[in-house]
């Protein structure tokens, strides 16, 4: 089970990561690229110490000079150790800056436009990415206004789980925002935001609240009350309401249809205009006495403008009110429409909290007297405050796919050039950004000069030895003569040039901040190494721009990322492909984070690696045994300031990770592909696989798709997905369905999904079962006899119950179980009752369903031989005693075959196929030993 948890950062942003239970905070934290801070990572330092806002979790392990019990009971913990057992919302003691986080983009649908009165309005927003945006009450977004490249930040009034946003605006003559709405907006007018934002939200807990909201700042104050409304709050909750004039105020009916639902809600409002016909007539802080604070049991919310703020501060103070909490977002001015710049608010350009006297708050500009939340922008004409020219916009280029895109410079390359680099010409379209990725090919597809190197299985990779070069830049010296750079090295020279501003028409393309955009195209993974030649040039340039500059926490940090690839591969095995490419994945971007330059990140990233080894990896079970280990000892060469070593560390990993890829693409190869195959014997039949995942069944399944059969692929792990999408892709028929096959409902399940696919069932095929544990039957506990007996005997019995009824209503069909010859056998009694079992099904199931046309028959595999297993049985054996009664089993499968050894998947497949074809029409009730010679 997983977990959401709110990181909530000193400069308001706030970014949500999802967390498993046995997941600690600071590792989910990472692999989303939110680098926290972090140095032990052993509950050592106390670095990574965060306060949590709500929530439950197990704090881990820790020594109380990183976490005395005080602050531990005060709800102070350490990411690093602590694992959720709930939601979480954590302050963390840094910027989003330092983290390197930043703020979702969406687009949406003005869906409402309500003018409240003569000075604010209402909008309801509707976004299809709305289960996307998370955000906690009292937060707001960055709302782009529409025909203009300015942006204005309003918070979200809706609550949290409310599908439509709504968000309140004040109307100021001249006003970007008020212009729009008031000239130009109408219902259906497409809008863009990015979002949430802020530090400003309802903290969870029990404490009594005193609410405090001037103008449209009531907008968070009114997300408030409907997440304590939906929670169906019992905290004393007290809002006070003020507005200029009587125009100003707004939603009175809102509040009062919300505080009917909560039941320890009061409230009051009051108007600053004198010549106002409120009941109160004056400021909020008239209107706030001792009581509203409960003692300093009280938190304090306020949302309002900055003299509104200060006020409420004052007046605490002068009157020695001094409330449990006190969190506050208070609005700046900007200018209004007469002088437009870009005020592009991304989550780094927020304005720093204001923690004086440990309070905490938010300062954001809004237009002219508009109490509506609007995020500053720090970063408007940082080219030119520092004397640096704009960037500039090609319309053309040079050097992608023989396509012009980059358009060239006269300007010297940075350092030292290294080798014969120029820009590439339109006339090669073999190379990619000046990098020559693959050799060339003629209009029919024929070589035009290519020594072609042959890898594992026969399949055929490029080579590519100037394949060093990007954008005219050398990005990695030839590897057999590598010699000590004493200037600027030819890696940092390209790692700039990669990210130099340009244009591009490629793809894909990746947009940074302020339109830059960079694309790169590159030969089809199964056809060259050029992407991981690629990753290789750029790490390398990262490398001289990081080595010997990190702080102990980013190495921390950096170590963190490669620990977690471990426990994914186990030796030369991959234990979760999956696993292992999503966190290798964070590994390598962490680098590219490390630089600081967010244009690196898009180059590797635009490179689509991860996407690369995603499909190519999704069955892997083969690795280089290195592989995962290289990670931690790049690390330790990074902590030692060892350049040298970091740069062959990264070379060697580059080739071993090609390594791994080509024997994975070989290995794919020799699945699509069956050993033996009969033209045509399964045609137009559909053909129900159980325990197709792996294994027998897997092979059993691509076996009969190839020979043209419609085939449906049923087992407890969704590998069977993966498969099916496979074989569609090969223009084949194949469906899947993922159930528990223990069960009669996972059985039927499988069945149904082959009627309603494709009308009928005319073969099941049952091939799931197997040992699960090895051991003499006095040394089982009953509940893993019980297991056994589970996974080997009730798949087969369901299995056939529920295709029989299927098969006797239209009249034909067949019917193949997988039985063992090790019904004769020690070390797994369990096991050999439950294939019994299945012997016993065949034969007395087969003089039933004779009658109605239907065959019932059975293979009895002897011993397999078969690659490790993605989804495993059970644990492996474990201490010498369970490794000597395994290997026993292991001995007698060996000497009781006339062939003295294993067979083969698809020997075994060919067995079965047989049986299930029409070429054994005559056969029924039979069990086949496909054993070299054991017959059980």
């Amino acid at each position: 089970m997983s977990h959401q948890v709110a990181l909530s950062f000193e400069d308001g942003v706030t970014k949500f990561i999802t967390c498993a239970e046995d997941q600690t905070v600071a590792d989910a934290s990472y692999r989303a690229r939110i680098n926290i801070p972090l140095d032990c990572r052993d509950g050592a330092c106390g670095t990574c110490k965060a306060f949590c806002e709500a929530g439950e979790y197990d704090p881990g392990f820790y020594i109380e000079d990183a976490l005395t019990d005080d602050e531990a009971e005060s709800g102070y913990c350490l990411p690093c150790q602590m694992k959720p057992t709930s939601d979480l919302v954590l302050q963390i003691a840094s910027t989003s800056a330092v983290a390197k986080t930043r703020a979702a983009s969406f687009t949406g649908t003005l869906t409402g436009l309500e003018k409240l009165s003569s000075t604010t309005y209402a909008l309801t927003v509707s976004t299809p990415d709305r289960e996307k945006l998370a955000f906690l009450p009292g937060q707001y977004i960055n709302f782009s206004v529409p025909g203009t490249e300015e942006t204005r930040s309003y918070s979200f009034s809706n609550g949290p789980d409310e599908d439509d946003l709504t968000f309140l605006v004040k109307i100021t003559p001249g006003g970007v925002m008020s212009t729009y709405l008031t000239e130009r907006a109408a219902e259906g007018d497409e809008v863009t935001f990015t979002g949430p934002n802020g530090s400003f939200f309802l903290r969870e807990g029990e404490r009594p609240l005193l609410l405090l909201a001037g103008g449209t700042g009531l907008a968070p104050i009114l997300s408030i009350l409907r997440r304590l409304v939906s929670q169906e709050s019992t905290r004393p909750v007290h809002l006070i309401y003020g507005a200029t004039t009587d125009d100003d105020v707004i939603e009175l009916e809102t509040i009062e249809e919300l505080g009917s639902k909560l039941e320890t809600f009061t409230w009051d409002y009051c108007v600053a205009d004198e010549k106002s016909s409120a009941k109160n007539i004056g400021y909020v802080t008239a209107l706030i006495a001792a009581e509203h604070l409960h003692d300093g049991e009280g938190t304090v919310y306020l949302c309002g403008p900055p003299a509104m703020v200060e006020a409420v501060r004052t007046h605490f103070s002068d009157n020695g009110m001094e409330p449990g909490g006190f969190y506050y977002e208070k609005f700046a001015l900007s200018g209004t429409a007469a002088a437009p710049t870009s005020t592009s608010a991304t989550a780094e350009e927020e304005a720093p909290v204001d923690d004086a006297d440990a309070v905490e708050g938010v300062e954001k500009e809004q237009e002219p007297d508009e109490a509506t939340p609007q995020a500053p922008d720090p970063s408007a004409s940082v080219a030119q405050a520092e004397g640096l020219p704009e960037l500039t916009v090609f319309e053309r280029a040079s050097g992608i796919a023989g396509q012009d895109l980059f358009a060239e410079i006269d300007m010297e390359p940075l350092g030292a050039p290294a080798g014969d680099a120029e820009l590439a010409t339109a006339d090669t379209a073999s190379r990619i950004a000046g990098q020559a990725f693959g050799e060339r090919f003629d209009a029919e597809g024929a070589d035009v000069g290519a020594d072609v190197g042959t890898v594992q299985g026969g399949s055929a990779l490029l080579v590519h030895d100037d394949g060093t070069a990007l954008a005219g830049q050398v990005f990695a010296i030839s590897t057999a003569d590598v010699e000590p750079l004493v200037e600027p090295s030819p890696e940092a020279a390209a790692a700039t040039a990669a990210a130099s501003p340009m244009a591009s028409s490629g793809r894909p393309a990746s947009i940074g901040t302020g339109g830059y955009e960079i694309g790169e195209e590159h030969p089809d993974i199964t056809k060259s190494d050029a992407v991981f030649d690629a990753r290789q040039a750029l790490e390398l340039g990262a490398v001289e721009l990081t080595v010997g500059r990190l702080s102990s926490s980013q190495l921390a940090g950096y170590r963190l990322l490669a620990d977690a690839t471990l426990p994914y591969v186990d030796g030369e095995t991959f234990v979760d492909s999956a696993a292992y490419t999503e966190t290798n994945a964070a590994f390598h971007e962490y680098l590219f984070t490390l630089t600081g330059n967010e244009h690196l990140l898009q180059a590797y990233q635009a490179l689509g690696v991860k996407g690369h080894m995603a499909e190519v990896l999704r069955n892997a079970t083969w690795c280089d045994p290195e592989v995962a280990h290289d990670h931690v000892k790049i690390v330790e060469a990074f902590d030692s300031g060892d350049r040298e070593r970091v740069r062959t560390l990264v070379i060697e990993h580059a080739e071993r990770s090609k390594t791994t890829m080509r024997r994975a693409m070989a290995d794919a190869g020799l699945r699509v592909t069956p050993a033996f195959i009969t033209p045509g014997r399964f045609e137009g039949k559909v053909v129900l696989v159980t325990g197709a995942a792996q294994g027998i069944g897997e092979v059993t399944a691509r076996r009969i798709s190839a020979e043209g059969g419609r085939v449906v692929l049923a087992d407890r792990s969704d590998l069977v997905d993966s498969l099916a999408e496979e074989l569609r892709s090969a223009a084949r028929q194949a469906a899947s369905v993922v159930g528990d096959l223990e069960t009669y409902e996972g059985a039927q399940a499988a069945v149904d999904a082959a009627v309603d696919q494709f009308g009928r069932l005319d073969v099941a095929i049952h091939t799931v079962g197997g040992t699960i544990w090895a051991k003499p039957f006095h040394e089982y506990p009953a509940d893993q006899i019980e297991a056994e007996i589970n996974r080997s005997l009730y798949p087969t019995l369901w299995g056939c119950r529920a295709a029989s009824e299927q098969m006797v209503k239209q009249g034909h069909g067949v019917i193949v179980n997988v039985s063992s010859v090790a019904t004769r056998g020690v070390h797994r009694v369990p096991y050999s009752a439950a294939k019994g079992g299945v012997n016993a099904i065949t034969a007395s199931l087969a003089l039933e369903l004779a009658p109605h046309g239907i065959r019932v028959v059975a293979t009895a595999p002897g011993g397999t031989e078969a690659p490790p297993r993605r989804i495993p049985r059970g644990p492996a054996p474990e201490g010498e005693q369970e490794l000597d009664w395994y290997q026993a089993i292991v001995d007698q499968t060996v000497t009781s075959s006339l062939l003295k050894r294993y067979g083969t998947l698809d020997e075994q497949a060919s067995a079965l196929c047989f049986v299930a074809s029409d070429e054994a029409s005559y056969i029924t009730g039979t069990v086949l030993p496909v054993a070299g010679g054991d017959l059980g």
